[in-house]
């Protein structure tokens, strides 16, 4: 009987909850198991849930029940700073599943923080040994970028092999420099809605890259993004920019993929290279093949190698735009099939960060956590725990 007392609970409230997962009325109120029109009626303050029914409500938002208690909207959730460029008109509400990643990428932080301060072992901070300025240009920070990334690394970056050895090496640089690095799980959330995001901390700032893009794509992505943590910018992108962008945050957007592209493709190792086979100052000749055969050694797509040799005046504006509907097609085909199934502990470790995986693993052998707590900052069970370990310990495709 108590179950069907009120619950008393500010209107204003039940609506954020609802919006901050990226529900209808209708569907929450399918997911509560109450009429349709209920939850609106709730939110229009001309009803009130009953205790069970909010219980239900805090299961389907996934929020704590003492969360719907607050006087008001918490301001300090679900703020982040929307950088994507999205067609006029379009919904900039997040999907369910874009939340999800979102608190998910929270709650680990947390748990990290958690972790250093059991282990008495602060979180590294050598992504941020150097302050960078509104006035210093793109090839001065993607220069400092490439700097503080490798010193972390017993090797340089990989100039052969397979598309995954440059986003794993990128990577693993970005984990031992102090950043937690993860995935959203692969299908979970479409590329058409985010590339990737970044949460500014001075301590364990955040990298998701979008599990679905293709690997070219992530790696992009992710200096894309270490670029906004050191312009304290961090946010949600889609990384899509033109060359003549006329907003603010288009015009940062735009800035970021400059550092990025300078941080992964020099211009000196670029110009080495163009000279080195035969390209004139300014070729005009390219192919999409022998575009991505020149990216490959860099780890990045054909047309992020296009656009860094349009960048330092080794082609031209049209010839990019000539071939940028090749450049679509590929992306498109290289997604899909970046979207296969796959070991579950493999891709477990991907989506956390095996650096986070690794370091979660390292306290539970040394004591310092016990197994239920490492399961908890793993989201796996206790018998699950070290072949995870045994997972992000060697660097198998990201």
């Amino acid at each position: 009987m108590a179950q069907s007392i009120p619950a008393l609970v500010e209107p204003s409230v039940l609506r954020w909850a609802r919006l901050s997962i990226g529900l209808t009325p209708t569907a929450a109120a399918r997911r509560i198991a109450v009429p349709d029109g209920r939850v609106d009626e709730w939110e229009a303050g001309t009803a009130q849930p009953t205790i069970a029914q909010l219980r239900a409500a805090a299961v389907a938002y996934k929020r704590p029940l003492g969360v719907f208690f607050l006087p008001e909207p918490p301001r300090s959730f679900d703020a982040m700073r929307d950088f994507r460029r999205l067609d006029a008109g379009a919904d900039r509400e997040w999907s369910p599943e874009l939340h999800a990643e979102y608190r998910r990428a929270l709650a680990q932080r947390e748990h990290a923080l958690e972790l250093a301060e059991l282990d008495e072992r602060p979180p590294p901070t050598v992504w941020s040994t150097t302050v960078v300025t509104e006035d210093d240009d793109e090839e001065r920070v993607g220069a400092f970028a490439r700097h503080v990334l490798t010193t972390t690394q017993p090797a340089p970056p990989p100039v052969t092999g397979t598309e995954y050895d440059a986003l794993n090496y990128w990577t693993a640089a970005a984990e031992d420099a102090g950043i937690l690095v993860m995935s959203t799980s692969q299908g979970r959330v479409l590329t058409q809605e985010m590339r990737a995001f970044s949460l500014y901390f001075d301590q364990y700032p955040v990298i998701m890259v979008n599990g679905s893009d293709a690997p070219r794509g992530r790696l992009f992505s992710l200096l894309h993004e270490y670029a906004h943590l050191l312009l304290h910018t961090g946010g949600l992108c889609d990384t899509v920019t033109s060359q003549r962008e006329t907003t603010a945050d288009r015009r940062l957007e735009a800035r970021c993929n400059a550092v990025a592209a300078a941080a992964l493709m020099p211009a000196e190792a670029v110009i080495a290279w163009l000279e080195s086979t035969g390209h004139g100052e300014v070729d005009e000749r390219w192919s999409y093949a022998a575009l991505r055969g020149a990216a490959a050694p860099f780890g990045v797509s054909a047309e992020a190698f296009l656009r860094r040799l349009v960048t330092l005046g080794r082609a031209s504006r049209e010839l990019y735009d000539a071939r940028r509907p090749q450049f679509v097609a590929a992306y498109e085909a290289d997604s899909d099939r970046s979207r296969g199934g796959g070991n579950w502990y493999r891709n477990t470790a991907r989506d956390l960060g095996k650096g986070y995986v690794r370091r979660v693993a390292d306290a539970h052998r040394r004591r310092v956590i016990d197994s239920y707590t490492a399961a908890t900052y793993l989201n796996a069970k206790v018998g699950q725990i070290s072949k995870l370990a045994e997972e992000a310990a060697v660097r198998l495709p990201a």
